[in-house]
């Protein structure tokens, strides 16, 4: 590494041939040679740690409009997307026999601090999904205003569909219209609940996969 002295005309940055001009954290500036990406092979660890962060973006990428909105308590994190990743990463990719699967009775599609949705009883045919759940007005952090909105994802094809804000908890009960790519489908389904003003979510309730 070697050191250059700033003139009048200012300090030199940016990448030249094999070589790299930056400041340094006293202010000097610097040069040093380019990194070069390295050419060695994975260990076995490095490797499983890689595929385990493939997963985990492929998956929140699918979900990822809707998780941006709906994670309203950032989990100790910054913002919404280091809350997912994080939470995913140490949640639902999961091992199985050496390879990674998601754990989708882990999967979370919001966070906050509305009162959760508790399910009374599910059901589905080929058209519908019927779902009822506990009213809970009564409790703190449930208002009868509040919306409801249900992801159905089908696994085998990763076909899914969000129903944002269909209806009220006051209704306690709901009739979803299935899409034809999904009515056939093995589904996982997510319910949750936000403000009026959808400017909150619940913890998502898992209601486990209808087939």
């Amino acid at each position: 590494m070697g050191q250059f002295i700033e003139d009048q005309m200012g300090m030199i940055s940016g990448a030249v041939g094999p070589v790299v001009f930056v400041k340094g954290n006293d202010g000097k500036g610097i040069v040093r040679s380019k990194p070069t990406p390295s050419k060695a092979p994975a260990s076995p660890k490095q490797q499983q740690t890689r595929n385990k962060f493939a997963l985990m973006k492929h998956v929140t990428g699918l979900f990822y409009p809707i998780l941006k909105e709906c994670y309203t308590d950032f989990l100790g994190k910054d913002n919404a997307r280091d809350a997912v990743r994080s939470y995913y990463m140490a949640q639902v990719i999961v091992k199985e026999q050496d390879a990674w699967r998601i754990a989708y009775d882990k999967v979370l599609i919001s966070t906050g601090r509305v009162r959760a949705y508790v399910p009374v009883s599910q059901s589905r045919d080929a058209l519908q999904v019927v779902l009822h759940w506990q009213e809970g007005t009564q409790q703190p952090f449930a208002e009868a205003g509040d919306l409801l909105s249900v992801l159905l994802y089908a696994p085998d094809t990763e076909d899914f569909v969000f129903y944002k804000a269909c209806t009220t908890r006051a209704a306690a009960t709901h009739t979803l219209e299935l899409p034809e790519a999904l009515s056939i489908q093995p589904l996982e389904v997510y319910t949750t609940f936000s403000t009026a003003t959808e400017t909150d979510y619940a913890y998502s309730t898992y209601l486990g996969r209808m087939v």
